[in-house]
């Protein structure tokens, strides 16, 4: 049982304990959270009403990690702006609401150090990690709220895999006694942490990955993914071969269409070749979703909506080389609720992607690329390290600037 990877869940055992409870009062308690979407303790039917109080009394008057503070929404979306009740941090998800299913977007930090330059996520910064409970309560805050969750995508604020308590979040998520969602119908989205990748495929390999590419040329993509110069695009995809290889799943590519940066012809043809490339085993198990722009808050006018006539063209030219691909519409952009423009009410810090001075950078061991990439391979980039400490809960942005990325060990993923 994913329980004890649950901070909430560890307390409310302990707690208990200490008061001399049955094992099955846990049961009781933890059953009125996750199934019966219990807002608040007197809300869970059967506890003694003293031990509602002192429920209360211990661990506040309700139930999740966060408070809402608005709902906003449209374009099929509603996007909540959540506050957390420990330290008043914040974070945004998104609902979004299909013909045939309900999908949610959910957040893994507040704000993110990787500064792509079409994000507004990016431009606040990384205030802090979130843990296990921050991440599957925002599923729980749409669940008491009525809504039947048919899929989670963990593609809100944040980069999922540079949060080591991304994985035990997502076992939470998926634990039958718990949230109880199917690992196929979890989606984790990432600019290409390699280590992450690694540990995924190891322990959830059901769980969908989506890799964020946005160019097939290196030097043009560690302009709009600076993490590229860490990890290479061509370091990361062939971890992904091998993870399609042990998984026989498939892997999305993530690829934003940004007028006259990136959508041409010849990076249509590039992306082409970029997959031929792959091995016959796992080039078949590669899909490209084509995104649309969504004008984002700090960002600017840097980037344009790539129109209608050339995506149509680049993905003709996907399709008659026999690359798999769609485009995904867009929802809620009308509300900022859309891809890269969460920001959840922080400031820019201002710091432009062109403002990335070259520093030293420390390479991940060789330990954290155990199934076969060496660190040998990474050569050395413009990137400023972080030690694994910084990327645990309750780092202030404040003691990492002015680095413009981070350095990620296999430490910093582990658990």
């Amino acid at each position: 049982m994913a329980a004890s990877l649950s901070p909430r869940c560890r307390q409310i055992t302990e707690f208990l304990a200490s008061r001399g409870e049955p094992a099955w009062r846990v049961k009781q308690v933890i059953h009125g959270i996750y199934k019966s979407h219990a807002a608040k303790w007197h809300s869970i039917s059967g506890l003694p009403t003293g031990l509602q109080y002192h429920l209360k009394q211990r661990f506040g008057k309700f139930c999740l990690n966060w408070k809402p503070v608005s709902m906003s929404e449209g374009d099929f979306a509603q996007k909540a702006l959540l506050e957390s009740h420990r330290d008043q941090s914040r974070i945004e998800a998104v609902s979004l609401k299909f013909q045939t299913h309900r999908s949610l977007c959910i957040s893994s930090q507040v704000g993110c150090a990787f500064q792509c330059s079409f994000c507004a996520t990016g431009k606040v910064g990384l205030k802090r990690q979130l843990d296990a409970d921050d991440i599957a309560d925002q599923v729980m805050y749409f669940m008491q709220r009525g809504q039947k969750i048919d899929s989670v995508s963990l593609m809100g604020m944040g980069e999922p895999l540079a949060n080591p308590k991304v994985f035990d979040a997502l076992k939470v998520l998926t634990d039958p006694e718990l949230v109880g969602l199917s690992r196929r119908r979890i989606n984790v989205s990432t600019v290409g942490v390699v280590p992450g990748i690694l540990r995924l495929t190891e322990e959830l390999p059901q769980v969908n990955l989506a890799f964020s590419l946005h160019s097939p040329f290196p030097e043009e993509r560690s302009k709009i993914v600076p993490l590229n110069r860490m990890y290479p695009m061509s370091q990361v995809f062939d971890v992904l071969d091998r993870r399609i290889q042990k998984t026989g799943r498939r892997v999305w590519i993530g690829y934003l269409m940004l007028r006259g940066e990136n959508d041409s012809q010849d990076h249509a043809r590039a992306l082409v070749q970029l997959i031929k490339a792959r091995p016959v085993e796992s080039r078949y198990l590669y899909h490209v979703n084509l995104l649309p722009y969504n004008i984002a808050r700090s960002v600017g006018d840097s980037f344009a909506r790539a129109s209608a006539e050339s995506i149509e063209s680049f993905q003709q030219t996907l399709q008659q080389n026999g690359i798999s691909s769609s485009f995904r519409n867009s929802f809620g952009s009308g509300i900022d609720a859309a891809c890269g423009q969460l920001f959840a009410g922080y400031e820019s810090k201002g710091v432009s992607s062109k403002s990335m001075a070259p520093a030293p950078l420390v390479r991940p061991t060789s330990s954290a690329l155990s199934t076969g990439v060496s660190s040998k391979s990474m050569a050395p980039a413009p990137l400023v390290s972080l030690t694994s400490s910084a990327l645990s809960t309750g780092v202030s942005i404040k003691s990492m600037a002015p680095a413009p990325l981070v350095s990620l060990t296999s430490s910093a993923l582990s658990t």
